[in-house]
């Protein structure tokens, strides 16, 4: 395998895009510019699934995974992105602090969970009336600057195409774009999975997310707060609060319902006094068994997807495209819970 067309520019095309790149396979980013979850994305990399405190899935592989593939490309694009967070789960009852205590001991845990003796140590201006505890190892990565990065690397490296991908110019059979030959080409569409004519089964699902912006110089910039969402501290007495989750909603539009339930998710937490300046909507690709879709086209050989990645996608791209690449280049079998053959019965 030596020219790989990529479909898509997000985090899961420009990650499987690097990971060529390094194996010296020569490589075509086709990308229309229009980035409705990458670029949106919150770009926190958390461990935890708060509902009932459990790892997310791989998280003790793809996290110092993550965080070295990130490190290094801090180095390559010459900017800085990533920065380690604190968070600080505000417990919603006493069976989800009661999950916190149970698993705080258990030694898959040890890593990403602070052990508490006192759970109700007061916190400052908080909510936090069943108490609170911090989750260790987690960062961030500046979504917006990163992307950037990443883009003007392509750029640089002569890979990025910035158009659109038009079905017309496509030839599954010969695998040719505009009349050129490709040993491989991958689909990595995001939620415009839909638009296409392959992968259909894998039924990428719309699941718009909006975001506030916020101002304030009393919020504390220390630590995200999360109860039912997010306060995400950006520096600069600036913040992130969110997120919806709007199960098949296709239209990116800010909406007045949005902003309204996440003021209710900051008025859960604190009191303190913030200005909302700005709004944003993007759209993250989801998949309903929740794993993301990797593999190839049961009928067109070199015809591929790496999708899915849903709020996961920081953490989870850096360690699935490389498995991917070595699926394409090695044959190495995927996971099995990220199969595309999942859906083909």
């Amino acid at each position: 395998m030596k020219n790989v067309l990529i479909i898509g520019g997000g985090i899961a095309g420009g990650s499987l895009a690097l990971q060529l790149i390094e194996q010296n396979i020569n490589v075509t980013v086709l990308d229309g510019g229009q980035n409705y979850s990458s670029v949106i994305a919150s770009g926190m990399v958390n461990p935890m699934v708060f509902r009932r405190m459990n790892l997310s899935w791989r998280a003790a592989e793809m996290l110092p995974y993550a965080r070295s593939f990130y490190n290094d490309l801090e180095q390559k694009f010459g900017i800085e992105f990533l920065a380690d967070l604190k968070i600080r789960r505000f417990f919603s009852s006493d069976q989800e602090r009661g999950y916190w205590e149970k698993k705080q001991h258990q030694s898959r845990y040890n890593d990403f969970l602070t052990v508490h003796s006192d759970f109700h140590k007061q916190v400052p201006n908080a909510k936090s009336e069943f108490g609170s505890g911090l989750v260790k190892s987690a960062f961030w990565i500046r979504s917006e600057v990163f992307m950037t990065g990443l883009h003007d690397y392509l750029s640089q490296q002569g890979v990025l195409n910035t158009a659109f991908f038009n079905e017309n110019l496509f030839n599954a059979s010969k695998l040719t774009y505009c009349s050129e030959k490709y040993d491989a080409v991958v689909f990595c569409c995001g939620s415009a999975n839909n638009k296409i004519s392959f992968f259909e089964p894998a039924n990428i699902q719309y699941n718009r997310g909006q975001i506030l912006e916020l101002e304030s110089k009393e919020l504390p910039e220390g630590e995200s707060w999360n109860r039912k969402g997010f306060l995400l501290p950006l520096g600069s007495n600036k913040f992130k609060l969110g997120a919806t989750y709007e199960w098949n909603e296709p239209e990116l539009s800010i909406t007045t319902e949005a902003r309204e339930k996440l003021e209710v998710v900051i008025q859960r937490i604190t009191d303190l006094p913030y200005k909302v300046v700005g709004q944003q909507v993007g759209m993250r690709p989801t998949v309903v068994d929740r794993r993301p879709v990797l593999g190839m086209h049961p009928k067109h050989k070199g015809l591929f997807i790496f999708n899915g990645l849903g709020t996961k996608g920081y953490m989870m791209a850096p360690l699935l495209s490389k498995e991917m690449v070595d699926f394409m280049l090695k044959g190495t079998p995927l996971h099995k819970e990220v199969e595309y053959a999942r859906f083909i019965k």
